[in-house]
């Protein structure tokens, strides 16, 4: 069985999806149907009110007290493997077809997990759409790992409601009695796995790993000292300017959020905002981010530093909320300026997973004077079809398309591809990520609106930024740049508002 990487850290098992044959493919006896009474009897004989209603499964309380003898019942050591299955997209089906679509989706996974596996092993559920199997397992069998990532492979498409749904399932395993000897844990170990899976993606396996633990007890510190920096005022922002291609003139800036921990010291965005994500947090580190930037936009303008565009970063979870249009226009009246002056940058993932949601968010932020780009473009590959339908004023090219684009006439064009099909929809382009000259030289070419990047300037608190906008006609000329002034009042690239 092939691994994610070459080395696999210790304690941790990524399960791939294995090339095995199908039953019918190999010749084998299809497996008997799961008899999941006869492994009551064997387990806990009298069960009464155990099972769930709707899959005929042991629910929560039936699978624990199932598991607690049966692990009573391995003194001699024996491997039992605790896999626990999340219904990943049940929440979209329910948003398609309501209780009956989800429940569907929910039996067809439960008649799956039937057939799938032995006759012996134990099956619950124990929340909409979650599922747990205990089964004979060692944690160091390769074979029983595969039929694991089997189990989960089984879990397939099948039509609901005149849809083509297909099942998102992802797993997570924990090990008796190399993980924990206890039901307790074995659970919320499985549990833990479970999560990192879903990050992985559909039909990921991935087994639990004592490091989880500590990854856990860190989000929750994170949570919590989150909590507490932004009552104590430890977020600030750092500014990136954006420069024409054409010209050199610096058409604004993208503020960036920044979380210095007076103890930790400066805290990775990759590492505080998925967290953010998960609570209310983003949407208070929004608020406190875009309120910021316009105020230091509006302070700025009082000592004549004009800067035409701030754009400021919208996270998917702050776009899905019914009130996000209604709190960017309440904040935006707290300043003198006009509204056509402020950009969201939102992520391409949203416009992917909920076109209409997305369309409907950026009619909203429209109809209120605000302009749209779409971030990190490529990264989902959404397709023209898509985008020609949204109302969105730019398209920033994600930096893993920039870097070496000097070096890769591959990479060339697939971006002028990009530009191109920019232009057919009227939006402007900008080039993320710029480093090196040479990267700057081929962007340009290739006829790119604007760039941003270490090239010019990397993010920088508000003095160094108006000291960077100070310094700029100098600066300019080194990267081809001449005779145009460093910043025009209206943006060129969107006309006058």
């Amino acid at each position: 069985m092939q691994s994610r990487s070459s080395t696999e850290p210790e304690g941790l098992t990524v399960f791939e999806e294995p090339d095995l044959p199908r039953r019918e493919k190999a010749g084998q006896k299809p497996a008997p149907e799961h008899d999941v009474e006869g492994a009551l009897d064997r387990h806990i004989p009298g069960y009464g009110q155990r099972f769930d209603i709707q899959t005929g499964l042991l629910n929560y309380l039936g699978i624990r007290e199932g598991l607690a003898r049966l692990l009573r019942n391995r003194a001699d050591g024996r491997g039992i493997a605790l896999v626990w299955i999340d219904l990943m997209n049940l929440r979209r089906e329910f948003s398609l077809w309501g209780w009956t679509g989800a429940e569907a989706m929910a039996r067809r996974v439960a008649g799956a997990l039937r057939s799938a596996v032995d006759s012996n092993a134990l099956l619950g559920r124990v929340s909409g759409g979650s599922f747990l199997v205990a089964m004979d397992a060692s944690k160091h069998d390769k074979d029983r790992r595969q039929k694991i990532q089997a189990i989960v492979d089984t879990l397939t498409p099948a039509r609901s409601l005149g849809s083509q749904a297909r099942s998102e399932v992802a797993a997570g395993v924990a090990f008796f009695p190399v993980d924990t000897d206890s039901a307790e844990e074995l659970v919320r170990f499985a549990s833990l796995a479970a999560t990192r899976a879903a990050h992985a993606g559909s039909r990921a396996v991935i087994a639990f790993h004592s490091g989880m633990n500590t990854l856990v007890l860190r989000d929750h510190m994170l949570e919590v000292e989150m909590r507490r920096g932004l009552d104590l005022g430890q977020f600030t922002l750092a500014y990136q300017p954006k420069v024409a291609l054409a010209t050199g003139q610096i058409l604004g800036a993208e503020a960036l959020i920044r979380w210095n921990h007076p103890e930790w010291g400066e805290v990775a965005p990759a590492e505080f905002l998925p967290i953010a994500e998960r609570s209310e947090l983003i949407h208070r580190i929004f608020e406190h981010g875009l309120r910021t930037a316009l105020e230091q936009m509006q302070r700025w303008r009082d000592i004549g530093l004009l800067l035409p565009i701030m754009a400021v970063n919208a996270s998917a979870v702050n776009v899905r909320c019914d009130n996000f249009a209604h709190s960017v226009r309440s904040i935006l009246a707290e300043f003198p300026l006009g509204s056509t002056e402020l950009e969201l940058e939102m992520t391409e993932s949203l416009a992917f997973e909920d076109e209409e949601l997305f369309a409907a968010r950026m009619r909203q932020l429209k109809a209120i004077g605000v302009r749209v780009a779409i971030d990190d473009f490529g990264t989902r590959y959404t397709g023209f079809n898509v985008l020609k339908h949204l109302p969105l004023d730019a398209m920033k090219i994600d930096q893993c398309f920039i870097r070496g684009i000097d070096h890769s006439p591959g990479m060339r064009s697939l971006c002028q591809t990009i530009v191109a099909m920019a232009r057919q929809l009227n939006l402007r382009t900008v080039a993320e990520g710029i480093e090196q000259l040479s990267e700057l030289e081929v962007i340009r070419e290739i006829g790119c609106d604007a760039g941003q990047g270490y090239l010019f300037q990397q993010p920088a608190p508000a003095e160094e930024f108006a000291a960077f906008f100070d310094e700029w006609p100098m600066r300019k000329r080194g990267f081809g740049f001449t005779g145009a002034p460093p910043m025009l009042e209206v943006d060129p690239l969107y006309g006058a508002a």
